[in-house]
Formats: C-alpha cells, structure tokens, sequence
C-alpha cells in the first residue's frame, strides 16, 4: 500500500512538471492575438448633405473643395496627392476639405500603421460631399488576475495646418456719368479696398448757378401771385454731388459699395422780355441736402465696371454708370498659416 501511494506522488510531480507556470509581469508581456490592421469598410457619395455648398471652403486656385467625411476617431492622419486644404474635426468623424480632381488618399495611424493610396474609383467633384466609413481593429481582451488596468491615450502628432489667404491691397479708378433730369453729369470714383475699404465719388455737370431775380414753384407761378408769367422757354441746371463710404469683396469679381455725403441740384426758368427777361429760381425743382448712395463694382482682369443709384434727401434720384481699371495684383495671395 505504502508503494502504490510513492507512485501516486511521482505521478503528479511530473505533471506539475510538464505545465509551464507565468509570472504576473511575463504574463503582462505576453502578446495579445489581436487583428492589428485597419480597412476601408464603404466610400460613397452623399448626394443630399449640402455641408461642402453651404460652408465652402476653397484651394489655392480659388476653386470650391470637396468634403470627405470620415468616420474614424480623431488620431487618424491623412495626405494626398493634391494635399488637404483643411480639416476639420467632429464628434465622431474628420472632414476633409480636398482639392477638386483628387483621386486617391493616404491614410496614417500611428499604432495600426499605413494605408496608402486608397483609390476613390472616381474624382471629386466641386462642392460634392463624400462619406469614408473605416473598418478599424479589434483589441482582443486579456484576463489580468487583478483590479488594476492600465491604459493608454495615443495624442495625433500629426497638425495639418492650411495655408492663410490674403487678399491683396487693389486700388480703383473710374470716370463715371450720371443721369437725371437736369441732363448728364460728369465725375470720378476712386476706392481702396483689400477685403473692404472705402471710396470717394464726386460729379458735377460743369455748369455754374445763374444768378437768379426772384423764384417760382414747380409750375412756374411766382410766390403770391395769381397769375403765370410769360417764359422763354429756356431752363438752366446745376448739379453737384460728393459722396464717400464703404466698399466690400463679395467674391474675386463683385463688390458692393455704398455712402453718403452732400448734394445740389438748381435749376432756374427764364423770363420772358416782355416779362423783363432775367431768372427765376423754380423751387419745385431745385433740391439740395444729404446725399446717399449705393451700387456694384464689377471687375474682370483690370476692367472695372460700375452702377450706383444716388438720390438727393429721396427728392430727386439719378443713375450713374463708371468705367476704369483696377491696379494691383488679381490673385489671392497665400502665405503659411501662423503659429
């Protein structure tokens, strides 16, 4: 009996023998099977999401970006062929704001490694917004035989900073003609502006005031009396106006404009010889006070083109159209984003 029980215990010690026995820090070292690789699970295009339209973000040949939303956290890394113009991150994805004709994307994580040069099958469009939906890796779970867990946050070191677009200094210059009852008026506009600035317009018909004997209202009676007198039939106006303001960029061709400033309109009737000849001042048609004016500046290449509208205190309106040239560089100037 004595026997069988020594052979019992030479038994079991070496099946002790045979199983290997881990540490708490080898176990804690040894690898976890865990897929360690990443994939693009979709990729396709959002027809009815206007994001890219309504916040539009343009590249360095004024051209409105693409919008590639992708769904993967925030440590992803991305370039391309024709570069990134901006990006933006969300709650739960990364917009990517690519120049319009990108083909393909390089996408960059710095635990799951490289996948370069993913083929879109197609070339972004302007103002069209996409939608890339990542296939990521799944940790597998360890058993560890205590309470403590330790974990690890891994900080993108990767910053894609857009250039910064400056509008350049323009100087305009125009000689303008205004219309309105008394005839045409001659005047020039000068305006400096880079995304906004100001301008100055001044016009006048080059016809001095006559100097008038008495006056009349708009029908030609004279103050008090019941009858009309006689007329020559001729009418003499003098006009003058000065306006200055504010004049803003829309976009590379269209600025808006507009000011206000100070304006004089006379006109006088003259006399009949049997009335004794001389001019009455017709009140009725005189106007004078606060000037305001508004209107658009059009300009391609170097042309510049211009209409207002300008009127005297609402009482008397004209129209007025402007041609010269524009000075200074058309393109957008880009210079390296600041730190």
């Amino acid at each position: 009996m004595a026997y069988t029980v020594a052979l019992c215990c030479l038994s079991l010690q070496d099946a002790k023998a045979a199983v290997p026995f881990l540490s708490a820090a080898e176990a804690a070292d040894a690898p976890a099977s865990a897929d360690s690789s990443f994939s693009v699970e979709s990729f396709r295009q959002l027809p009815t999401d206007v994001s890219a339209f309504i916040d539009a973000v343009r590249d360095l040949n004024d051209e409105a970006c693409a919008l590639l939303k992708v769904v993967a956290p925030a440590d992803f890394a991305f370039s391309s062929p024709l570069g990134i113009v901006e990006r933006r991150d969300k709650v739960g994805e990364i917009w990517l704001f690519l120049p319009k004709g990108t083909k393909s994307i390089t996408l960059k994580h710095p635990q799951w490694g490289v996948l370069r040069d993913y083929a879109f099958g197609t070339k972004l469009e302007s103002r069209m917004t996409y939608e890339m939906r990542l296939r990521l890796p799944q940790a597998a779970v360890v058993e560890k035989h205590d309470t403590v867990v330790y974990t690890q946050t891994i900080v993108d070191t990767v910053t894609v900073a857009p250039p910064r677009r400056v509008v350049p200094l323009h100087l305009y210059t125009l000689l303008t003609a205004s219309m309105h009852t008394g005839g045409p008026s001659w005047g020039a506009m000068i305006a400096v502006m880079s995304r906004h600035g100001g301008y100055v317009h001044a016009s006048t018909n080059l016809r001095s005031a006559k100097k008038t004997v008495g006056a009349c209202n708009r029908e030609g009676y004279r103050d008090g009396a019941a009858v009309k007198p006689y007329y020559s039939g001729s009418t003499h106006t003098s006009e003058y106006a000065v306006t200055a303001g504010l004049i803003h960029r829309i976009n590379a061709n269209f600025n808006v404009f507009e000011g206000a400033g100070y304006a004089k309109q006379s006109t006088a009737w003259q006399l009949a010889k049997s009335e004794g000849g001389g001019w009455l001042r017709n009140d009725g048609l005189t106007h004078k006070g606060v000037a305001a004016e508004i209107g658009v500046l059009f300009t391609k290449g170097r042309l510049s083109v211009s209409a207002s509208t300008l009127t005297i205190g609402g009482s008397q309106w004209q129209g007025c159209v402007g041609i010269g040239i524009r000075i200074g560089k058309n393109s957008v100037i880009t210079k390296p984003a600041k730190r």
